[in-house]
């Protein structure tokens, strides 16, 4: 089932979903799907199964950080997925996740299919509870509004978030690389309908989109679907992966320089040093024989 196939069977009043088509849904209700690529466009970041900082080992289902002022800067919304009662009902009865993630969130909400699968009024007081939306749309209807308040900054927290933004970024990678993919495989259906001989300039160009999606393990596409790539999202994915790439090179080479430069410093100091006990003890010979004429 698609994303939107999922929200058009929640939106029809059935409450039958997967985790992962909840999911799904979720996260078109933060991040808008044309956006999900690029993160400086999409002003916030999702993150799914994310350890809490500190011992307890508890993950949460999502994490939705807001990175734009428009988007709620400086928000971390906290996320439970249940899409059964027997599910909702654990989480009450064992409520240590929520305990593990609340001093680190703005919010904590559970989110589930329908208020039959979790009442609102078995909530716990403070924890918010969203569905999708029963008229439509991506945006997910808030049935109980969460307690908010400042979250706790740690580096345990700012590690955990940096950790689980590098692998979403590694699976928007694989996902424009699928849309390469995608693109590949039409542009080569397309010449071969089309033409039916294609010229030796195509082939060689062919042969070079072939060799790049073999390289990427990705094929390129119209669209996205399945395993293919947008050429367009995927060029967005790369030209943002070598301008990282590049600036880690930047960073490196300066403090190579900067290491280089205080080596040099270090040598000279050396170098001075030597030259003043050389100094000090000519100083202190002569001293010597000035006071045996003194004598």
């Amino acid at each position: 089932m698609t994303s939107q196939t999922a929200l058009e069977v929640a939106s029809s009043g059935h409450t039958k979903l997967t985790t992962q088509e909840l999911n799904d849904l979720l996260h078109a209700h933060f991040i808008r799907p044309e956006d999900r690529l690029n993160h400086a466009g999409a002003g916030a970041v999702y993150l799914t199964e994310v350890t809490a900082p500190g011992t307890s080992g508890r993950r949460a289902d999502a994490v939705h950080i807001g990175l734009w002022q428009s988007r709620g800067a400086g928000r971390i919304d906290v996320c439970e997925l249940k899409t059964s009662r027997s599910d909702f009902r654990r989480e009450l009865e064992q409520p240590a996740k929520a305990e593990a993630w609340w001093p680190y969130s703005t919010t904590f909400s559970i989110v589930s299919p329908g208020v039959d699968v979790t009442p609102p009024d078995e909530l716990p007081t403070g924890w918010g509870l969203m569905v999708p939306n029963p008229r439509g749309g991506r945006r997910f209807k808030t049935v109980v509004k969460p307690a908010e308040r400042e979250p706790k900054l740690t580096i345990g927290l700012l590690m955990t978030l940096l950790k689980n933004t590098e692998t979403s970024r590694v699976n928007d990678l694989r996902l424009q690389e699928t849309r390469l993919r995608q693109e590949a495989y039409e542009r080569v259906e397309a010449a071969r309908r089309e033409r039916g001989v294609v010229s030796p300039r195509d082939v060689k160009r062919l042969a070079l989109l072939e060799r790049l999606e073999k390289a990427m393990d990705v094929e390129l596409g119209e669209y996205a679907w399945r395993d293919q790539l947008e050429p367009e999202a995927a060029a967005q994915g790369l030209a943002a992966f070598m301008r990282g790439h590049a600036a880690q090179v930047a960073v490196r080479e300066e403090a190579e320089r900067q290491a280089e430069s205080l080596e040099r410093v270090a040598a000279r100091a050396a170098e001075e040093a030597k030259n003043l006990r050389k100094a000090l003890a000519v100083k202190l010979v002569v001293s010597g024989e000035d006071g045996e004429d003194g004598r």
